[in-house]
Formats: C-alpha cells, structure tokens, sequence
C-alpha cells in the first residue's frame, strides 16, 4: 500500500482530482472502517492501471476517445462489481472526481496543440477545477468611504471542470485582483436531479455574465430530472448524459460516442473565431 500512496504523491493533484480524493482519505485510513479500508487499499491499484492506460493514450481521435471510454467503464465495472459503489458517502466526492479527472485525460491532448497553435508560450491556457471568475463588485461602509477608498472585490465559483485563463486587474486605488477566467466550464455529476438543474442554470447565468464567449456544460452519468422540463430555455449549452439513461433504468455502460460529441464541440468553440462582426455583415448577412 506504501508504494501505492507514494505514486499517487507523485502526480499533480491540481489535474489528477481522484488521486487526491484518494489521498485524502488515506490520511484517514485509521479512522476508516474495516470495509473503507478494504476498498482503498483495492481500488488505489485498480486506480493506477486506469491513470496509466489513459497517460500511455495520445490524442483526441474518436478511435483513442473509444479507448480511454473502454478504460473508465473497466474502472466503474471493477467498483461495481466489488459491491465499492456506496462504501463511501456522496459527501466524500469519490465518484464524482472519477469524471472530474477524466475530463483531464479526455481534453489534454487537444489544449496540448491549441496551445502550440496560438503561441502560448507563457502557458496561459489551462485546464482542470478552477474558482471561475463570474463578476467584481463594490462596496463601502458609506457614502464617504465610497468617494474616498470604494473596495472592489471578486465573485467565483468553484468549478469542477474548466479550460480557463487566470487574469490580474490592477484598480487604482485597490490590490490586484486575481481571478480564473473560464472559456469552457463543466459540472461533472453521478446524476442530475431538478434541484440540482435549477442550481446549474444559476451558474450557467454568473459564468456567462463574466464571459459571454464562455460555454457551460453538463457532464452527467445519468439523468433524473422530469422529462418534461426542457432545459433548452437556459444559459446551458448542452447537458451529455453520458450512460443514455435514468438512474433507475439498467444502468448502460459509458457510450464513447457522447464524449467525442462534447470534445468536438469544444474542439469547434477554442477554434473559431468568437467576434467578427465584419466577416458577418458581408459574407452571412447576420450579426449574432
């Protein structure tokens, strides 16, 4: 187990979220329960053959998407059958970080050449959890403070996905202020209830107020919100239910043809050109 831990500490924990959930709870280990323990000392190996699989697969086709889709449904297949899947709280994030980690995989390839695309050389573009920069605000104790010294702050929101860029503002008067500005941000879930809708779509609305040209998705294993509330009218650009299905119907494997759906998309957005109105005007005919 020692020399399990000691790989996981040798990863970057800022991209590989799950093996930083599995850490954590090491820290823990003799807290745990017999069967807690059990599972970490199982699923930590398990874990490094899915890292390894993932790290050893270079680049975005749809065939190496199939290949690491392959890899993640052994991993949730390994869990499953194990009986790991509620051996810890949902509090504790362990499924949720599987996705979040994935998403790593999945797009680091892609920002690897858009960066060598655009120059990049001071490595600016960046992917993984970010607090994502939705607004600044003011403040003051009084109107006199407000004249003299107004304080200006900065609102985020921790994402569990992003392809982002961290910004610094220097306000007169004020500190820098620092902040992550996304131009994709995901929410990646287990499954997705209406509750849970409802508090995406007041997030979609915050990261598009500090960034119009930023897209919001979803990335849910399965979907539970009634089939009667269309999402469609929201900030949201798209929700991918990655297993096809509810959580209370047979639960499908992961369908690699919905990742490579997401990736195109983005692929599409970090490409093109986001302002041109007069390329629009003369070749479209259409602003917007």
């Amino acid at each position: 187990m020692e020399n399990t831990i000691k790989k996981l500490q040798s990863l970057d924990l800022n991209t590989h979220i799950h093996a930083a959930n599995f850490l954590a709870k090491y820290k823990r280990f003799s807290g745990l329960s017999k069967a807690q323990q059990n599972a970490i000392e199982k699923l930590a190996e398990r874990y490094l053959l899915f890292h390894n699989s993932n790290i050893k697969l270079i680049g975005y086709s749809h065939s190496i998407i199939e290949k690491r889709t392959k890899s993640l449904n052994e991993y949730f297949n390994f869990i499953s059958s194990n009986n790991f899947d509620n051996i810890f709280s949902s509090q504790s994030k362990f499924r949720p970080t599987i996705m979040e980690e994935f998403m790593f995989y999945l797009f680091r390839d892609l920002i690897l050449d858009i960066k060598k695309n655009i120059n990049d050389n001071d490595n600016q573009l960046k992917l993984g959890g970010a607090k994502a920069y939705t607004n600044l605000y003011f403040s003051a104790k009084n109107l006199e403070s407000f004249i003299q010294e107004p304080k200006i702050g900065v609102n985020q929101k921790d994402q569990d996905f992003a392809i982002y860029r961290p910004i610094s503002l220097l306000i007169e008067g004020t500190t820098n202020i620092h902040a992550n500005l996304p131009v994709v941000a995901i929410e990646n879930k287990t499954f997705i209830d209406k509750t849970m809708l409802e508090g995406s779509i007041a997030t979609a609305e915050k990261i598009k107020s500090g960034n119009p040209y930023s897209l919001y998705f979803i990335v849910t294993e399965t979907y539970e919100v009634d089939l009667n509330v269309d999402p469609a009218y929201s900030r949201i650009n798209q929700i991918y239910v990655l297993r096809k299905c509810k959580r209370r119907d047979v639960i499908n494997p992961i369908y690699s043809d919905v990742l490579c759906d997401l990736l195109d998309n983005i692929k599409i957005h970090l490409e093109r050109d986001w302002s041109n109105i007069e390329e629009k005007l003369t070749q479209h005919g259409r602003i917007i």
